[in-house]
């Protein structure tokens, strides 16, 4: 993995290099075509100027042969002319001087002429004036004699017959004057009558070394050259090559050199060929006389000051280079350090390594973005320690609200167990309590049947006196009996009233032990609270908790309305219980005092029947008066067992109810340390968590 520093060093270094190079085309596109611009327009200035000079020949002569060709047709008598031979000799013989005249004017000119045509005029009619050199003046030389030549004869007298059939003045092409040995150029006029017919020429002639002495002169950067060719690329002067070679012939790369060298646009640029292997430009110029002036010459050194400036270019890129290497290297190491710094920092920050450094209070002071940077992870770590030291109290809170709550479940199970206990045995004694108040009504009502029998008997004493005696015996008979047995089921009822009395107790057991779970509920939702806050204080860290706190105080709530419920059930239970007692207080307390003392009363009356017959009458007159307020009181006692038989029933199924509520606050209870159990597990988690921090305190 490549470090900051060379990416920074290789971002510099390429951007200059980018840079250099953009320049660098640039510069070396821009000179080219600037040096290429300028390569022509230098080439072009000179071949025009070249061109220049060659016209000023050209153009005197072409004006001294039109100016001598007008002075012949004016002058000529063309009717003498025509029909008479020796007219032409005379003629020539009158404008003489002026040829001569004209001759030694006209700079370069090394003939002059004046022929006629032969079918008009002796063969060697007219004038032909001629000179070795420039300097010489022009003698007179007899014209050359027609009559030695054919009209087809060019090479001797094509000078006259290519003009005539031409029908136009013409230039003609360089060639080897053989009566003279000269190789030459010409200016010929044709001479023609009103009506067409030719009457000769007027010509000059100019040596050719007038035309190629300064194109052999031309010298363009090292070895550049100029040449005469004619249109069609036809060579008339090359340093090399031989006259009448065709260009495109010298090299493949010249093909359609005609087209270019006949283009005379102003936009007009240069071409471009090879010439032994050698990549060449040339320009051309149209002169006077048709003929163009081409100057060559190798490409190389038309571009060799630019090739120079791409070197120079190349030089400084590379110095560049170096220089922004360099530069790079420093700016990189600049930023790279404290960026190093910065990420070792960083990186132990990833570790959760928050002890501090001595380095970020430097990079903070750092007035760039390296600074901002600095601070922003300076912040970062001292929230962290913060948040180290909140998980840290936090984590001590939970602990000790954990143990809390873990002893008040404990406390709680405990209870819930002695509740659940006490509520079964409570239940059974009320069912036992049922079945006992239903065997006592079942005794009070024989006691009622008896009692209606001992009035039916009392009513009709009178009628059965006689039999009294017997009926007393039997009556003192059962009288004993129904004594031990109401003297029995008084004990037992007594035992059991008391012992049921005694378990309604329990009663007021269960609601101490529902104050306590109050007590127990009001604390875990205090302490469900106290967590809500700690695992809103912890954040994302905490939520887990938050959930369980929430559990705990859901719980909480319900513990408290199944408490408020049994409380309800259980004041009803003390109702109940509280009239029993008293109904059974008042059964027992009529039974010891009247039921008992009446049949007491019944055995000793019985005694007294035996013994004194006579106040038989009186007693079952008592005897029908306590039978009725017995039968009154069975009645009320009848109904009064049936309410505390239906009380009790009542309290049999609210003590089930409380008993079955017990059971679900054991369960709730068991659910409790399930939650409790993650809330532990959520605390351990919490601890790994904050070890994983390295973090001894401080700032």
């Amino acid at each position: 993995m490549k470090t900051i520093r060379v990416k920074i060093t290789l971002g510099i270094v390429v951007c200059s290099l980018i840079t250099a190079a953009m320049v660098g085309i640039l510069s070396i596109t821009n000179s080219m075509s600037i040096t290429e611009h300028d390569s022509e327009t230098n080439m072009m200035s000179r071949s025009e100027a070249i061109a220049n000079d060659m016209d000023s020949v050209i153009l005197k002569v072409e004006q001294s042969v039109n100016i001598l060709a007008e002075v012949v047709n004016s002058k000529l008598d063309k009717d003498k002319f025509f029909t008479d031979k020796s007219y032409a000799d005379f003629f020539t013989a009158e404008i003489l001087d002026l040829v001569f005249k004209f001759s030694e004017q006209t700079e370069g000119a090394i003939t002059s002429y004046i022929r006629y045509n032969p079918e008009y005029s002796n063969p060697t009619s007219g004038c032909f004036l001629t000179r070795d050199n420039l300097t010489d003046p022009f003698t007179a030389v007899t014209p050359t004699d027609f009559s030695m030549y054919s009209a087809d004869d060019l090479e001797h007298v094509g000078w006259y017959y290519i003009p005539v059939n031409n029908k136009a003045p013409i230039w003609m092409d360089p060639y080897l004057n053989s009566n003279i040995n000269v190789y030459m150029i010409s200016y010929v006029v044709p001479l023609y009558s009103s009506d067409g017919t030719s009457i000769g020429i007027a010509g000059m002639d100019i040596a050719f070394t007038q035309l190629t002495d300064p194109v052999d002169s031309i010298s363009i950067f090292d070895s550049g050259y100029g040449m005469l060719v004619k249109g069609d690329g036809t060579v008339l002067h090359h340093g090399t090559l031989e006259a009448g070679t065709a260009l495109s012939d010298a090299d493949p790369s010249l093909a359609g050199i005609d087209t270019y060298l006949n283009d005379d646009s102003e936009d007009k640029s240069v071409f471009e060929y090879s010439y032994d292997k050698t990549k060449k430009m040339l320009v051309s110029t149209t002169i006077a006389n048709g003929m163009k002036l081409v100057l060559t010459a190798p490409k190389s050194e038309i571009f060799a000051d630019t090739y120079k400036l791409i070197i120079i270019v190349l030089g400084s890129i590379a110095a560049a280079c170096v220089i922004s290497i360099m530069i790079s290297i420093f700016i990189g190491n600049g930023l790279a350090k404290p960026i190093s710094k910065l990420t070792d920092i960083i990186e132990r920050t990833a570790r959760l390594d928050l002890n501090t450094t001595g380095s970020s209070e430097k990079l903070m002071k750092q007035k760039d973005e390296i600074g901002r940077m600095a601070a922003g992870v300076h912040g970062m770590r001292n929230t962290f320690r913060n948040m180290v030291d909140s998980f840290k109290e936090v984590q001590n809170t939970l602990n000790i609200s954990i143990e809390n709550l873990d002893n008040i479940m404990m406390n709680n199970n405990r209870i819930a167990d002695d509740n659940n206990g006490a509520t079964e045995d409570l239940a059974a004694g009320m069912q036992e309590a049922t079945a006992n108040t239903e065997q006592i009504v079942q005794n009070v009502e024989q006691v009622k049947m008896q009692t209606q029998d001992i009035y039916r008997l009392a009513l009709s004493s009178e009628e059965e006196s006689k039999k009294i005696q017997e009926r007393a015996d039997i009556m003192e008979i059962r009288s004993n009996e129904s004594t031990e047995k109401t003297h029995e089921m008084y004990e037992i009822m007594k035992e059991k009233s008391d012992a049921a009395i005694e378990r309604s107790k329990a009663v007021s057991r269960i609601h101490e032990l529902t104050d306590d779970i109050k007590n127990i509920s009001s604390q875990t939702s205090l302490l469900a609270l106290n967590a809500n806050i700690e695992a809103a204080r912890a954040g994302e860290a905490g939520r887990g908790f938050a959930v369980v706190a929430d559990e705990i105080g859901s719980l909480a709530s319900e513990t408290m309305s199944t408490v408020d419920n049994i409380s309800a059930i259980v004041e009803e239970v003390n109702t109940a219980v509280e009239s029993m007692n008293e109904c059974i207080v008042d059964l027992m307390r009529y039974l010891e005092d009247t039921v008992l003392g009446d049949y007491g009363m019944f055995r000793d009356s019985g005694a007294d029947y035996r013994n004194d017959a006579e106040y038989f009458m009186e007693a079952m007159s008592k005897v029908c008066e306590g039978a009725e307020f017995l039968e009154k009181n069975i009645e009320e006692i009848v109904s009064s067992v049936g309410e505390i038989n239906e009380m009790a029933e009542n309290s049999a199924d609210s003590v089930s109810d409380i008993a079955g509520r017990s059971g679900q606050m054991r369960e709730a209870n068991d659910e409790g340390y399930n939650k409790l159990t993650e809330a532990r597990d959520a605390v351990n988690e919490l601890v790994k968590i904050i070890d994983r921090f390295n973090w001894n305190g401080g700032i």
